[in-house]
């Protein structure tokens, strides 16, 4: 049977490269050869694209961005196409492509932008489609979706970093501490903050707004569950 090509996608504009490249690195290494022809295409921090053929090491130790490694790729939203198109010195080519699986965390690669490109070209995406991956990133959108069918999600408020320090406080006081501030779109837990008093309270928004332009403030959640395992049994006790 002939083996299905997949583009494995990596890196991306976002303060969650580094993670980006070792998730790659994992799912590479552990890719069926025998069934799938990988096809890497790796994205500087810039927002580059690049066909990348070197060692695999070197996406793992984040040195595979070289002339030697990489020559300019994209993918095409031209569904003829079906896949990149690379561009090699004075020589380009098409790759048509099965299947696309992006390994990009955060911004730029989680919250729909990658998944309505390769929607956009008809390749099958390995994930969340464009509407799913949009709604997940967003934790507010996604808060609110969740309450909508009943599910309890925690109090919050959302601000920008232009919200006036004395609208942010009345909220947060509304809220009562310890709260949890956060980028409203950002993952790897980047730009989170336990804020415990008032006066903590502005620099957890400066660090936050670091990596989203919208920030959501959050109360603790002081119940749960945890769980304990006892001689090869778990149990579960309810917590406050």
């Amino acid at each position: 049977m002939e083996k299905r090509k997949i583009a494995v996608l990596f890196g991306g504009c976002s303060p969650e490269y580094e993670i980006s490249l070792q998730s790659a690195y994992s799912v590479i290494t552990h890719i069926d050869g025998a069934k799938y022809d990988t096809v890497l295409l790796g994205i500087s921090k810039s927002g580059e694209w690049f066909y990348f053929s070197g060692a695999l090491e070197k996406i793992k130790d984040d040195t595979w961005n070289s002339s030697d490694d990489c020559v300019k790729a994209i993918i095409s939203p031209d569904r003829e196409t079906h896949g990149v198109l690379i561009f090699d010195k004075d020589n380009s080519y098409s790759i048509r492509l099965d299947v696309a699986m992006p390994v990009l965390h955060g911004k730029n690669g989680e919250d729909g932008t990658v998944q309505g490109l390769l929607e956009l070209a008809g390749i099958p995406v390995v994930g969340c489609k464009t509407l799913a991956s949009a709604l997940c990133m967003d934790k507010d959108k996604a808060h609110k979706i969740a309450a909508t069918v009943g599910i309890s999600v925690p109090r919050s408020f959302t601000l920008s970093v232009n919200t006036s320090d004395a609208v942010y406080f009345e909220q947060a006081e509304n809220l009562g501490y310890p709260l949890f501030v956060k980028p409203v779109n950002a993952g790897s837990s980047y730009g989170i903050t336990k804020v415990t008093n008032k006066s903590e309270l502005p620099a957890a928004i400066k660090l936050a707004s670091k990596y989203d332009n919208e920030i959501i403030v959050e109360e603790m959640v002081r119940e749960g569950y945890e769980q304990k395992d006892t001689g090869g049994k778990k149990s579960q006790r309810h917590v406050r």
